[in-house]
């Protein structure tokens, strides 16, 4: 396979750590370059309305290092600014995904329908959210509010935490047949393959989508062990 250039616009800049376990997914033929939007707030809502400085902050990185895809990272991103996906891809001329139309098509590919979903936000961007996959026909059985939805509160939050917080949250949903991470900062990375053998239904979580979305969009197939079914298995899109 030739090398292959993707780009990863984040509202957070490019230090975070998730990051660094994200860039541990990567096939050797992929190059990843990471920049931020730029957007300093304190509030997740104070990226609405933002359409305009998004498509032009991805416009000058995919110009500048020749992307041949983009992902742009946050929910509340593609949540707050409907349409931007399309918006950016029809700007920039190549494909482009975001973090709530991979996980969705990640969940479809992977035939999960009824979700516990779990999250950093507070309850009206947990709301926003599970409308957003309720118009994708698929069911939310849970969503719980996290302990201190404050932004980035999430990253003190350690794996086991976020381990045990997910089995109970399962545990009570019922007959879930899949569960959908949404919100980096939680990095579930290290803890999908081993809750999927602890619940026995497919995790999806928001980088490992994006991954496998954008790659999929350009035509790639690979197989990533350790980073549960969606990455190992590689389903095509549905």
């Amino acid at each position: 396979m030739d090398e292959i250039h993707i780009g990863l616009l984040s509202p957070e800049g490019t230090n975070s750590g998730h990051f660094r376990n994200f860039e541990k997914l990567l096939p050797p033929e992929i190059q990843l370059s990471i920049d931020g939007l730029q957007l300093a707030r304190s509030s997740r809502y104070e990226l609405a309305g933002k359409s305009d400085v998004i498509v032009g902050r991805a416009r000058e990185f995919a110009q500048k290092l020749s992307l041949q895809g983009l992902i742009v990272t946050g929910a509340p991103v593609a949540i707050l600014n409907p349409g931007i996906e399309a918006q950016v891809s029809e700007a920039l001329g190549i494909p482009v995904v975001t973090a709530v139309s991979s996980c969705i098509a990640a969940l479809k590919a992977l035939g999960a329908r009824k979700l516990v979903v779990m999250t950093p936000f507070d309850v009206p961007m947990n709301e926003k959210l599970t409308n957003e996959l309720e118009r994708a026909s698929l069911k939310v059985l849970s969503c719980p509010p996290f302990k201190d939805p404050a932004f980035g509160a999430s990253s003190k939050v350690g794996p086991e935490e976020v381990l045990a917080s997910t089995v109970k949250a399962f545990s009570v949903a019922g007959d879930a047949d899949g569960i959908y991470f949404q919100g980096a900062r939680l990095d579930p990375l290290p803890i999908i393959a081993t809750l999927e053998e602890q619940v026995g239904v497919p995790v999806v979580a928001s980088n490992p989508a994006m991954l496998w979305h954008i790659l999929s969009r350009l035509g790639v197939k690979c197989s990533i062990s350790g980073y549960g079914k969606l990455l190992e298995n590689w389903p095509p899109l549905a």
